[in-house]
């Protein structure tokens, strides 16, 4: 049974993280991978050329998005690795964050199906084998006539809220910055320690991508 993969509702919260480290580990040239990922997953839907329900359309966005992360962040970057969940899949960066592909609304929040996984990531449980590692989402938010993406996002959801949203253009140009800064301290000290980031692999022959 899925339940037994899911933690119990008696089990910790899953790790804490801040906006300041999500930056850091997915960096610029992350941030730029998962824009791509992110339009090429809507333009095959715009390729397909039918009118499609808002559902279903969500889940053409998603598997394309999902075909090319693994080519264009798995099989690229440094520090990713692809997981499967319930009928769903994560990459996990650097060992610390388990991001997920998603469409978001207006207001930033991812939209979902309540399955079980769902309701347990919304109190930002964890999964069994995967005890120290935050969950984040990163998706797109469409404009106002669903005619096209407005924003590129990550997002850190908690309990049917965001903790904080990521710019992923902003990220892209440089901005390592937290738009809300964060207390020293607040992670048991580790924003004050050096930090891993997911890194492009190098060329055969040398030289990066």
């Amino acid at each position: 049974m899925v339940i037994i993969f899911l933690m119990t509702k008696s089990q910790p919260v899953g790790r804490w993280c801040s906006e300041a480290e999500v930056r850091q580990i997915i960096g610029p040239a992350g941030a730029a991978a998962l824009i791509d990922i992110i339009s090429g997953g809507w333009q095959a839907f715009v390729d397909e050329g039918r009118s499609r329900r808002r559902r279903t359309r969500a889940g053409i966005v998603w598997e394309g998005m999902i075909e090319r992360a693994d080519r264009d962040l798995r099989d690229n970057f440094e520090g990713v690795r692809k997981v499967p969940l319930p009928e769903s899949a994560g990459y996990v960066l650097c060992e610390r964050i388990l991001l997920r592909f998603k469409k978001h609304d207006r207001s930033m929040r991812a939209t979902n199906v309540p399955t079980v996984v769902q309701r347990v990531l919304n109190r930002q449980g964890h999964f069994d084998d995967m005890p120290d590692l935050a969950h984040v989402t990163c998706g797109y938010v469409l404009d106002k006539a669903e005619a096209g993406i407005e924003k590129w996002i990550v997002a850190r959801p908690v309990r049917h809220k965001n903790e904080w949203v990521i710019d992923l253009k902003d990220l892209a140009a440089g901005t390592l910055a937290p738009v809300q800064p964060i207390l020293s301290g607040l992670d048991g000290g580790e924003e004050d320690a050096p930090l891993p980031s997911i890194r492009r692999r190098a060329e055969e022959g040398g030289g990066d991508r």
